[in-house]
């Protein structure tokens, strides 16, 4: 990959991972209980998607040769990582050292939700308990889980570059 589209990538990775930021900010600021719905989980992946793609085409017009698929996945896999980890650090800093019990907010409200969800699915009072036990002993913004949580999206959002860097790769036409 060139100098170049690794700068763009980059750059755009700073820009997701900031974008990531002052969403996090934001929704902390005025309504906490918005990090439990799905719209808001959607809205992330959508903002991360799109700055990507945004990456690629970037790398794609600055290329001076054949935009390959390798360099096509990598300016996406590049902005993705550097995005998600930016705003990794920051939600470590957030729920873990400046405001725990803005963690501890987000967990109650997520078993709200989550308790709401079992008894729609029509599970018993004691499997409801059950759950709602094995929630409680668990501490969701602790670093192990926050880094499972990264790798599962870095998974997802890898599947995604695969496609997106098949839609943006130049083929040789010359050894057809």
């Amino acid at each position: 990959m060139e100098q170049s589209t690794k700068k763009l990538a980059s750059s755009y990775g700073l820009y997701l991972g900031l974008a990531l930021i002052l969403i996090t900010v934001l929704v902390y600021a005025f309504d906490i209980s918005l990090m439990t719905e799905w719209y808001y989980n959607i809205s992330i992946y959508i903002i991360i998607l799109v700055l990507s793609i945004m990456a690629v085409s970037k790398a794609k017009k600055f290329n001076t040769g054949l935009f390959s698929f390798k360099e096509a996945f990598s300016s996406y896999f590049l902005t993705v990582v550097i995005g998600l980890v930016i705003s990794v650090v920051f939600s470590v800093l957030l729920f873990n050292l400046i405001d725990p019990e803005a963690a501890n907010t987000v967990k109650e409200l997520t078993m709200e939700k989550q308790a709401e969800m079992f008894e729609k699915f029509g599970m018993t009072e004691a499997q409801i308990n059950e759950a709602m036990g094995k929630m409680e002993e668990e501490n969701f913004f602790s670093l192990k889980n926050i880094l499972i949580s990264l790798a599962v999206q870095l998974v997802i959002f890898s599947i995604i570059g695969l496609i997106i860097a098949l839609i943006f790769r130049e083929k040789d036409t010359t050894n057809a």
